[in-house]
C-alpha cells in the first residue's frame, strides 16, 4: 500500500543546510542560485532550525533587485540566522510512513519536514513537492 512506504524512499537526500553560527547572507545565496525554498539550519549534524524564502522575504520584500553587495551587508549586520529561522520543526525518522509525512503536510500550513537517522542526523527533506512528484509519478 502506498501509505505504507517510507519517507526516505521519496525524500530529498542534496540537502542543502547552513550551519547556525553562518551568515543570514550565505542562505540569500543559497536561494538565488537553487530552485529551492527550504533550507535547514544544523548545530552539527543536527537540525535545530529552518529558514524558507517566505521567513526571508518577510526581512527584504524584493532582494533580487537589490544590490547584492547592499543585500550582504544589511543581512550579515543586522540579523543572525537564529534571528529568522523557524525553530519549530517537524522532525521524522527515516523509517516513518508517506501517510505519515502525508496527514502532516497536509493538515498544516508546514511545508517541510526533516529526517534523521537513528542518530538524530539530519538525511533529508521530505516537501510538499516532494509528495507531489511521488503521487505524479505513481498515479496509474
Amino acid at each position: 500500500m502506498i501509505g505504507n512506504i517510507k519517507i526516505k524512499e521519496i525524500m530529498t537526500t542534496d540537502v542543502m543546510s547552513v550551519h547556525d553560527s553562518e551568515n543570514l547572507s550565505v542562505v540569500a545565496k543559497i536561494f538565488r542560485e537553487n530552485p529551492i525554498h527550504h533550507v535547514p539550519v544544523l548545530k552539527g549534524k543536527r537540525p535545530v532550525g529552518i529558514i524558507s524564502t517566505q521567513d526571508l522575504f518577510k526581512l527584504i520584500f524584493d532582494f533580487d533587485s537589490i544590490d547584492t553587495r547592499l543585500l550582504v551587508t544589511l543581512l550579515d549586520h543586522s540579523y543572525k540566522i537564529k534571528d529568522v529561522m523557524t525553530d519549530k520543526l517537524v522532525i521524522f525518522e527515516e523509517e516513518s510512513t508517506l501517510k505519515d509525512a502525508a496527514k502532516i503536510l497536509s493538515d498544516s500550513s508546514l511545508h517541510s519536514i526533516m529526517v534523521v537517522n537513528s542518530k538524530g542526523d539530519l538525511t533529508g527533506i521530505v516537501t510538499t513537492t516532494d509528495l507531489m512528484r511521488f503521487l505524479y509519478k505513481n498515479i496509474e
